[in-house]
């Protein structure tokens, strides 16, 4: 991977009452650029790029560390290859370290598989593990200059930044996630009903880990840091122009105690190693920082894989404003450390200084003047403060740009040519008259380049500033209140700077919007990146709420699905007729397109066919909305009016929506009327109560800085619900969507258009805004491709279209992505079960909805001892099911939802014929038309076959018999799926340790789909990205801002 950079260290806070003393917030910062002095702005005039070049000063250390560490040891490289890393102030070889490919990635994830399955690691105590990552900081504390002195040497950054800055924040990193290790808390979840709820936030796995070469060790302590905390294990990839530094620490994390193949570290290339390492299949997450190019690799390689969740921190171009107020010699040095610090090679350098008119030709002038002072030298050298750039490709890049800039009319003020005869030093380049199609102005550059552009006012500002694909952070240099306060806000950026730049404090998060990332590193937000979420539930029993079966209330909402009565159902149920509304859209390309009622196969209603055409319109109409439309401005308090507004029409129009639900769908009436449109109201309800309750964080950051985090909607939604819950999909995501502020462009299946579009006009009855909400109505492959190459998104569906939709993300615009996807749920009967009880509900668990449910518990594994008398009463109770038309009384399934999904469970059951398995009840059709299967039962079901590996997505049951709990835990984790589980047990040891060892986002504990609004959903592995439902869900809809400001002399400080 073409690894490549991240932010700087250092920290400056300038403001025009600054006296030359206070500029800087520590000495130490002063101490990186002035040699001591005790003003840097007194020095300033003494500097100059004419500094020579003497015979480069042999660094302070040798290179004992260029091997692979792969469990525990330093080994070649599988091939016996080496590669040279370069000394960047003259191009000579320091040393030939290892080159890993995908070999050694194997045998490095191996390793890291390992020490999470089985090692000590996971088993430690959360205590355990910081005291070992605090023996880790004390010895980068005793190493400190010989880190330094390497980090130097590989990359060519000032000795006095690594010594001073980089190496002790290394340090302070790791500390601070030390402290995190042991305050990693779940939460208990008030839900409806007599349920108890609570949620476990257990470490992700194998994390893989890509870094960059412009500061390997921030690199290193931003990503490791927070997923050793969280008690993951880690194969990280160094950038290959810069190994050195990190296989060092790496030789001292294993001195501080560090279990082997808990941290793996492979030095290689990005085609070989890194591609290796995206790819791979038993890597359970990634996080990379690099170009925004290679980002969208990183990502297509995740989705073409096994959907692994990547954390991206990418590329950015920053906007420097300088304000009209600004005290011009205080903004001149401020814009000229925000660009020019650690050779330009930060991806949130100030790289656009925007400069108001009145003061523009004196602020060029200066800046002119202080870039030519600027001290460019060896970088082992007291007092330099420029070294070389990091190789020869950088250089000829940077060159490149700086031609461009002078063949596209920029004014050439200082620099634009190389420094010296030898290495890859560049003078300190200034250009003026700079516009904003100019590749200076647009690109990022990554070297010695201050474009310096001119505005008339705020609204232009902010206009040209936001203009650009990247989002990463913003300087503001003003001293007036309100200024300040409406560049923060209109900034679509992830950091914004007042008064200050590259301010990074441990606990400060960073990342970008739109494409320079997604998810945040630093901080508690870091935390996440390294989490998943399990939500586990258990019935509470008590004489005031007796539970005879009520775990068969799904989704939680108080209003239980009657389907009882075991003995008394027979399949032989007649089907009717039914009503036939209609229901029709106009769109631009005039087509419509037929849905059909499952029972019959006949045509509903002719729908509106959207298209790519419909989906511009749609998704212009939902950027004005949000960008100039009523909603972002209305209090959170008014659209959570509007919301209940919504949720009061949608319970006096209850049994209409449901009847629209059963004939589209074909599930019982009974269900839609009673659970799903419930629900549906109660989702709303719920979610207008978050709407004035998305708060930021103050963060308490070192030094005299004021620091708050801003939570602000993400944009643009874009979301696509599937057809066997349409309304309850509709809820998951446009809820929180809306509560949050953004706006909403949503696919509806094919299949189940009617009751999405009738809701959609209630919500406009309820006073939503025009271009909130739109919805667009027609199939994958044209709405559908057309709505994920366009923006934000949330999908609902199977894993396979899941990885397509991904895909297409990483190739658009790098849309954050939340992913719900497939399931094969483990449902455990144990040796103690009640038989009655555990029929009942397993069956429930499999059949509910047609069979047709992501988290349905289709792999029933029973205990030995009980399994002969569980089958028998399970075959019974699946022949007993009422089967029929859904709209009539007492009928239990209804039709699947159409010919293919029918043909494909068809398909599965003749599979499982012809591997073995027992048929017990079903197996065929019922009836002579519609789409109709009858309950099916497999026993002597094996692991190998595919009705007990793949979705089948219908009414199929398979059996299979386990031994003891060991087993039993290995074989249900053993599927690419993760979204569910069912423990039937009385035994209050067996529910915790399988609670705890399942790998799975949800552990219903003797109870099967509860669902309520506050309680998160969502998958392990290769069941999907995110969750939805509750409080979690809102982080799908939020960008977070750090804003940072510095204090002036306060008292207590």
């Amino acid at each position: 991977m073409a690894a490549r950079r991240i932010s700087s260290l250092l920290s400056r806070s300038l403001t025009s009452s600054s006296s030359a003393a206070s500029l800087y917030r520590e000495s130490l910062l002063r101490d990186v650029v002035s040699s001591g002095k005790n003003s840097h702005l007194g020095g300033i005039y003494r500097y100059s790029t004419a500094a020579a070049i003497d015979e480069p000063i042999k660094p302070p250390v040798y290179v004992n560390y260029t091997k692979l560490l792969i469990n525990g040891k330093f080994v070649d490289a599988a091939s016996g290859k080496t590669f040279p890393t370069l000394d960047p102030r003259t191009g000579d070889v320091i040393a030939h370290v290892a080159e890993g490919d995908a070999e050694d990635i194997n045998r490095a994830v191996a390793a890291a598989r390992r020490a999470f399955d089985e090692g000590p690691w996971p088993k430690m105590t959360a205590y355990e593990r910081q005291r070992i990552m605090l023996r880790f900081a004390d010895l980068l504390e005793k190493h400190n200059d010989e880190i330094a002195a390497l980090e130097t040497w590989d990359n060519g950054k000032p000795f006095e930044q690594a010594a001073k800055i980089e190496v002790p924040m290394f340090t302070r990193l790791f500390r601070y996630y030390a402290g995190w290790a042991d305050k990693i808390h779940g939460l208990t979840i008030p839900a409806d009903g007599a349920f108890h709820v609570q949620t476990l936030h257990e470490p992700i796995g194998v994390s893989g880990q890509i870094i960059p070469w412009n500061f390997p060790l921030v690199m290193f302590g931003w990503k490791v840091g927070p997923a050793l905390a969280c008690g993951n294990t880690v194969v990280l990839k160094t950038a290959e122009q810069t190994p050195l530094s990190a296989l060092f620490v790496a030789k001292l994390f294993n001195e501080a105690g560090l279990p082997p193949g808990v941290l793996n570290i492979v030095s290689g290339f990005g085609p070989t190693a890194g591609a290796a390492l995206c790819s791979h299949m038993d890597v359970d997450k990634l996080a990379f920082t690099g170009s925004t190019e290679t980002g969208k690799i990183v990502l297509e390689l995740s989705a073409r894989s096994n959907l692994k969740p990547v954390t991206l921190e990418l590329g950015g171009k920053s906007p420097f404003i300088v304000c009209e107020d600004a005290d011009v010699d205080n903004a001149v040095e401020m814009a000229h450390f925000a660009l020019f610090f650690n050779q330009g090679q930060c991806c949130c350098a100030g790289s656009r200084t925007y400069v108001h008119e009145h003061i523009y030709d004196e602020f060029v002038e200066k800046a002119k003047a202080r870039a030519m002072k600027r001290v460019v030298g060896d970088p082992f050298k007291e007092g330099v403060e420029q070294g070389p750039q990091v190789d020869s490709e950088q250089f000829e890049k940077i060159l490149k740009y700086i031609r461009s800039g002078i063949e596209s009319g920029a004014s050439l003020e200082s620099g634009g040519e190389r420094f010296g005869t030898q290495g890859y030093y560049i003078k300190p380049t200034v250009f003026s008259n700079v516009q904003e199609d100019m590749l200076i102005a647009k690109d990022e550059i990554f070297g010695p380049v201050q474009s310096i552009l001119k505005y008339k006012d705020l609204d232009e500002v902010v206009r040209r500033a936001n203009a650009s694909r990247y989002g990463l952070a913003a300087g503001i240099f003003t001293q007036s209140l309100d200024t300040a306060n409406t560049l923060t806000r209109a900034l679509r950026v992830g950091t914004v700077w007042i008064n200050c730049f590259d301010t990074f404090d441990a606990a400060i998060p960073f990342g970008g919007y739109k494409m320079s990332g997604q998810g945040r590193e630093k901080g508690e937000y870091s935390l996440k990146n390294y989490l998943q979420v399990k939500a586990v539930v258990t019935p509470l029993k008590n004489p005031a709420c007796h539970a005879e079966i009520e775990n068969r209330k799904a989704f939680g909402s108080g209003s239980p699905y009657q389907g009882r009565g075991t003995c008394k159902y027979s399949t032989a149920a007649a089907i009717e007729e039914p009503i036939k509304p209609s229901v029709n859209l106009v769109v631009a390309s005039g087509k419509t397109f037929p849905t059909l009622d499952p029972r019959t196969g006949d045509v509903i209603a002719h729908v509106a066919e959207g298209d790519a055409e419909d989906i511009n319109r749609a998704v212009a109409a939902a950027r004005k909305a949000f960008d100039e439309g009523p909603w972002p401005k209305m209090t959170a308090y008014e659209r959570s009016r509007i919301m209940l507004r919504f949720a009061d029409l949608l319970e006096k129009h209850n049994d209409e929506i449901a009847a629209l639900e059963t004939w589209d769908n074909g599930k019982p009436f009974k269900q839609s009327a009673k659970v799903e449109v419930p629900m549906f109201t109660r989702l709303f309800r719920y979610y207008a109560g978050w709407a004035d309750k998305v708060h930021g964080l103050t963060v308490p950051a070192d030094g005299s800085l004021h620091v708050q985090t801003l939570h602000e909607p993400i944009g643009v939604a874009g979301q696509i619900i599937p057809w066997n819950f349409p309304l309850l999909m509709f809820a998951w995501k446009v809820g929180p969507a809306l509560a949050c502020g953004n706006t909403v462009v949503l696919k509806t299946a094919e299949q189940t258009p009617l009751s999405a579009l009738f809701a959609a006009n209630l919500l406009h009855e309820a006073g939503l805004p025009s271009g909130v909400l739109n919805v667009v109505s027609g199939f994958g492959g044209t709405a559908g491709t057309a709505l994920c190459s366009h923006m934000d998104l949330a999908f609902t569906g199977s894993t396979d279209t899941g990885k397509v939709v991904l895909e297409l993300a990483a190739k658009s615009n790098l849309k954050p992505v939340t992913l719900e996807l497939g399931g094969k749920s483990p449902f455990i009967v144990c040796e103690d079960a009640d038989v009655d009880k555990a029929v009942e509900l397993a069956h429930f668990a499999v059949f509910f909805n047609q069979g047709q449910c992501c988290c349905a518990g289709s792999r029933t594994y029973v205990h030995e001892r009980v399994y002969d008398e569980f089958v028998e009463k399970a075959k019974a109770r699946a022949i007993s099911r009422v089967v029929g038309d859904p709209f009539k009384e007492g009928v239990e399934q209804g039709p699947q939802i159409d010919l293919k999904q029918y043909e494909k469970i068809l398909k599965y059951v003749r599979s499982g014929i012809e591997s073995g398995a027992s048929l017990e009840s079903g197996g065929e059709r019922m009836g002579t038309k519609g789409y109709y299967i009858k309950p099916t039962v497999f026993s002597d079901v094996k692991d190998d076959m595919l009705i007990a590996k793949d979705e089948n997505f219908g009414p199929v049951q398979s059996i299979l018999k386990f031994k003891d709990l060991g087993e039993v835990i290995r074989r249900a984790n053993a599927s690419r799926y993760g979204l569910a589980a069912g423990v039937f047990t009385h035994n209050i040891d067996t529910a915790n340790t399988l609670t705890r060892a399942l790998r799975v986002g949800t552990v219903w504990i003797n109870c099967f789909d509860i669902f309520d609004a506050a309680i998160p959903f969502g998958g392990y592995k290769m069941s999907g990205h995110g969750r939805e439902k509750g409080e979690h869900s809102l982080k799908n809809y939020l960008q977070v801002k750090a804003v940072v400001t510095p204090l002036k002399n306060p008292a207590w400080l």
